[in-house]
């Protein structure tokens, strides 16, 4: 019978067996001077306890079922954000990471979506998130006011949870819209546990690395990898924020694995040539992933990190990730991302949902250990999103090649990856168009050298009406998180159409490409 661990079952069993074990130390850019964060599992244990608690208190009695209340988590990079991961596990409440870079009107959003109850936060964030609980009738729990911080002292944990745990919501991780809201993707206790452990087996992660955290923990990349590792009783270097300077002082002493987006990695090896290319002997692991990176880059990070195996990976929210692939610099292959990890089948498929022949381009859809479960509250998008035959869709095009590697070559959502974030075009167009002086709007991205590509809008004015950039994209920084607003704005007089009507994004890059919009 499956006992129904969790992945706060795990972490309390290391804590229990190892309390003194170092689990996360938390460095801040901003303030060099500051000492090192230094937690150990059991202190971490404790301070999970604490949360669960204070969630409890703000929670009241849960009512039966199989599902929990919802709990949204806007937080910095910090021990509370993956504690509060922990405690909604400890309490059988599903966990809703916000994005933390949101405007108050974004998070209002997904709070309501969601129906969280709670909202955890803390800092500079809890104004933001004091506004859209107010309008959303959220109830807030801020860390400051949750005491002790956790002291290591003892615990209250007695074994794992118990078989009606593996079907409880765990998470609830919101994306970006194609129809210009989020929507909430759903995963189990169970499905996240299998989930991680599917990671730790492909990406070698064990108590004998020391991962080092870079990016925002919200996202279920930089987060996930954060737990699964709590989980296997390994050592988290967390960053508060990302700073290419002190990135590398991390990768020559003290980190030996990393996952880095494109943009990230492009920053660390611009700040190693300025720092006149000292050894970066410490990394052994370079993961990459999030957007395609330049063959350029890739071959760089070679030389960037001569000790580490240079790796990448491919995925999506939705289907988690699904191909892996250790490089070999003499053998790169253009936009490979490598083969199926464990427990993954993944499949090119035409537009009529036959498997495409080796070398012929397809959506890509796969199915997993951990399969989809649904977008929270939208049977239709979560039909949308599976086949008939239980593969979850990419929206990106891929093809086979003969040794069974992925490439991708094109997506078919209408979507921009901007320094490793999706964003949705129709979310920034429904924004745009709500400027009383715009009249249409088309979002494309274009190729930047730091981000990958950047986000810019092509706006059409209402008659009688001008239009000045600098007042749309001030329009679209009060209503959007600062990464999916315009960084440039382009005024046409009309948009180019197909007979149909549609709107031709490929013409309108073209044209700005050639500078003649």
């Amino acid at each position: 019978m499956n006992p129904g661990w969790t992945v706060a079952d795990c972490v309390a069993a290391v804590a229990r067996s190892a309390p003194d074990r170092v689990a996360v130390e938390v460095l801040s850019p901003r303030d060099r001077s500051a000492p090192v964060e230094t937690w150990t599992y059991g202190r971490v244990w404790s301070r999970v306890e604490t949360l669960a608690d204070a969630l409890s208190s703000a929670l009241g009695p849960l009512p039966p079922g199989s599902d929990g209340p919802m709990v949204a988590i806007l937080l910095p990079n910090s021990v509370d954000h993956l504690a509060a991961y922990l405690a909604c596990q400890r309490i059988g409440a599903a966990a809703v990471p916000i994005n933390n870079r949101l405007a108050a009107p974004e998070v209002q959003f997904v709070l309501s979506d969601s129906e969280a109850e709670v909202i955890v936060t803390g800092g500079s964030m809890a104004a933001t998130a004091s506004q859209a609980a107010g309008a959303a009738g959220a109830t807030v729990v801020d860390v400051a006011t949750v005491t002790p911080l956790g002291d290591g002292a003892g615990s209250r944990w007695e074994g794992p949870s118990g078989p009606e745990a593996a079907d409880r919501l765990a998470l609830v991780a919101y994306t970006s819209g194609t129809t210009g809201f989020p929507k909430g993707s759903t995963v189990t206790n169970g499905g996240l546990l299998t989930r991680f452990a599917q990671w730790a087996w492909t990406f070698g992660l064990s108590p004998g690395q020391v991962l080092s955290t870079p990016g925002p923990v919200f996202h279920m990349s930089y987060g996930g990898l954060s737990l699964a590792h709590l989980a296997a009783g390994g050592r988290n270097r967390l960053l508060v924020d990302f700073d290419a300077e002190m990135a590398l002082d991390e990768y020559a002493r003290n980190a030996t694995w990393v996952f880095l987006v494109p943009s990230m990695t492009a920053m660390v090896a611009e700040a190693w040539e300025a720092a006149g290319k000292p050894p970066l002997d410490a990394l052994e692991w370079l993961l990459s992933s999030g957007a395609p990176g330049p063959m350029s880059l890739l071959d760089r990070a070679f030389d960037v990190f001569p000790r580490a195996n240079i790796t990448e990976a491919y995925g999506w929210t939705e289907g988690g990730w699904v191909t892996y692939e250790v490089k070999q610099r003499s053998d790169l292959v253009p936009h490979s991302v490598g083969w199926p990890v464990l427990g993954t089948e993944i499949d090119v498929r035409d537009e009529q949902g036959r498997s495409c022949p080796t070398g012929a381009p397809g959506e890509v859809v796969a199915r997993s250990l951990t399969p989809f479960g649904r977008y929270l509250g939208n049977p239709a998008a979560t039909a949308a999103a599976l086949t008939d035959d239980g593969f979850c869709r990419s929206g990106d095009i891929g093809i086979r090649l003969p040794d069974g590697r992925l490439t991708i070559v094109d997506r078919v959502k209408d979507m921009i990856i901007s320094g490793g974030e999706n964003v949705y075009c129709a979310e920034v167009e429904r924004v745009l168009v709500e400027h009383d002086a715009i009249a249409e709007a088309a979002v494309v991205g274009l190729a930047d050298e730091t981000w990958g590509e950047r986000v810019t809008a092509v706006v059409v004015a209402k008659p009688g009406r001008s239009l000045e950039p600098d007042q749309i994209v001030d329009h679209c920084r009060h209503r959007l998180a600062g990464y999916k607003c315009p960084k440039q704005v382009v005024v046409v007089t009309e948009l180019p159409r197909n007979p149909m009507g549609k709107v031709q994004k490929l013409e309108l890059v073209e044209r700005l490409d050639r500078g003649s919009p």
